[in-house]
Formats: C-alpha cells, structure tokens, sequence
C-alpha cells in the first residue's frame, strides 16, 4: 500500500562546524567522543549532569546526503524541515552564538539548495543578541527562503517573553514566520526535582517537555499574542502535555471567587491564544489519546505531522498516524494540507 505523502515539521541534524565546536569545548555545551559512544553534556548551569549517546545517532545527525532522502522515501516523507538538534546555540556565549548559527544557517542553506522540492530550513538565531537575531531571522527567510526559526526551550535562566527578545518575537510576526520551541535539558533552576533517577526525569520522558510548555505559557502570559497577535508558535509531542491542562490554565479567569489581580494582564483567556496562535505536532508523540486531546481541543486544522528525527524513527510516526483512529479527511491535513497551507508548499 501507498504511503499517505508528508510534510514532516520536525527533523534535526548537526553541520560538521557545529559539531567540532562541541568537541573542541572543555565547559557545556560540549561533546566528548570515545570509543564506545559521545558522552555529552548540554546545560552550563548544570556541569556535572551527562548522558550519553551512540556513534550511530552522532553520523545520522550529521548524515545531509542521499541517504536522509532514502528513509524520507521508505516512510512517504515529501518535504523534511531541518533544525539543529540540542542543545542548540541558546547556551553558548553571545559571541559564539553570533558566529556559529550564521555558519550552521548557511550550511544548511546550501543542502537545501541541492535539494529545493524535498527540504525547508528552520534558522538557528543567536538569541542572547536579540537585534542580530532578529535580523538573521530576517536574512535566512528572506534571502535563504527558509520558513521560520528554532528555538531551544530556555536562553540561560530566562524565555522569551523576557522584554529584551521582543524584537525576534516582533520580527517573527512581521515576516509572518512561526517559532518551533524545542525542548532541551532544562536550566538548574527548575531541574532539581527531577534529579536523582537517572536520565528518565531530566530527559524527553519529563523534563523537556515540561520546561517547553512552561516556556510556551510564559508567551502566553507575558500578553505577547495581544501586543502581535500574527506572532504564531509551533510546539511538538503533541503540545508538551498542554491539552490535558488548558481548563487549568484558564482558573483564574473562570471561577468568580478569583480576584482579578491574580489574572495575567492579557485580554484573552489563555486556552484562547493556545487556540489561535500556536500550531502543534505529533513528533515523537505516538500516543492515540494524545492525538485525539489535541485534535478535540484545537482542531484538525492546527495539528501537523513530524517524526523528531533522529531522536525517533521516521517509519515509526508514519505508522503511527496512518493507522490512528481518525478520519481520512483529518488524516490528510495532518500529514500535509496544514502544512502546506501554513507555508505555502507543494507537494
């Protein structure tokens, strides 16, 4: 049978630079490769908390060839977004930050080029600069054609409602581009709790994701959407658990006994600009009940098919959302009519 076409929202890779910069590093982030596997550490605040991973993730991150292309095929992938994986540029110093995500945005500027009809780059921003960040958002779509930007989910100990990164919210929405917050080891100030088990807490299993959708409400809060109301997000895995939250997240703005000095200056319910301003989709997310909370709460409309990988098998989300339990008109703008209605594609 026929695999149903895609447009995969979310896929990561590393450019030979940035990886030498993260070997050639002695403070996180940074990488250290042995013979057995690359041990990693990717928060500054937190030196001593490493993982590791295998030499096999570390090539196919670095993989851009024809071989990317095969496993796109295997599993009906027609168009790829590429990102830089994590930890991304957000923990790195101003000065490497401005140096390196120029270079890793040109790089894959270049790979896109080769292959037009098959990639779409999202741009590495050195957010520490807000300014230049701004402006090489602005560069990467305008001269790159590159369909928005990444951002990992904290910039040392703050997000991006901080004032001092409007100009890269404001410029996203004038440009009319969305930002893809990505998840990474969270900042010491909120990984405490998670420590003491192992990888399982800190990592993808809890820690990613709550920070991400922490980073998301704070956006959300901070009364951003009221101020750019075409500033749009994209959050992955389905939304980071925020589905199962959004009538909690509206309490202080329903229950009558809430005084109105307890509500977030901003002049809509919150759920409302979850609703209307953030696209979400399923990478690394293949969970029916998950699917089906988001596709009940926001809409068909708003979801957008992604595989997250390396860190997950592309033939593992094809499956999954060709055989979820949904309709086949669903289907379909999940796999690709959302997408290529957002950002004007064709497939």
């Amino acid at each position: 049978m026929a695999r149903i076409p895609k447009i995969d929202l979310e896929s990561h890779f590393f450019t030979p630079g940035y990886m030498a910069l993260l070997e050639s590093r002695t403070q996180p982030p940074r990488f250290e490769v042995t013979d057995e596997n690359v041990r990693v550490w990717l928060e500054p605040s937190l030196p001593d908390v490493m993982l590791t991973h295998s030499h096999h993730l570390r090539n196919t991150l670095l993989d851009l060839s024809e071989a990317r292309i095969a496993t796109m095929d295997e599993a009906g992938i027609a168009i790829q977004f590429l990102s830089v994986s994590s930890p991304g540029f957000e923990q790195f110093e101003e000065r490497v930050q401005v140096e390196h995500t120029r270079k890793a945005n040109d790089a894959l500027a270049a790979f896109v080029a080769q292959h037009p009809t098959r990639f779409v780059g999202l741009a590495s921003l050195p957010v520490s600069a807000p300014l230049e960040a701004a402006d090489e958002l602005e560069r990467c779509v305008a001269e790159l054609g590159f369909k928005g930007g990444n951002v990992h989910s904290h910039i040392g100990d703050t997000y991006l409602d901080d004032a001092r990164y409007f100009p890269i919210l404001e410029r996203a929405a004038r440009l009319r581009v969305p930002i893809n917050l990505h998840p990474t080891l969270p900042h010491a100030n909120m990984l405490g709790p998670y420590l003491g088990y192992g990888w399982a807490m800190p990592g993808p299993g809890l820690g990613f994701g709550h920070e991400t959708a922490v980073h998301a409400m704070r956006i959300v809060y901070s009364g951003a959407f009221d101020k750019l109301p075409d500033l749009e997000l994209i959050l992955g895995h389905l939304g980071e658990g925020l589905m199962h939250w959004l009538y909690r997240v509206d309490f202080d703005f329903n229950k009558p006994w809430m005084a109105k000095s307890h509500r977030a200056d901003i002049e809509r319910k919150p759920s409302d600009y979850l609703r209307s301003n953030v696209w979400y989709t399923c990478s690394g997310n293949w969970l029916d009940s998950a699917l089906l909370a988001t596709i009940h709460e926001v809409g068909a409309d708003r979801v957008m098919f992604a595989s997250d990988y390396p860190w997950e098998q592309i033939g593992d989300g094809a499956d999954f959302i060709e055989a979820a339990p949904i309709s086949e008109d669903d289907r379909r703008k999940i796999c690709h009519e959302n997408a290529a209605r957002l950002f004007d594609l064709t497939i």
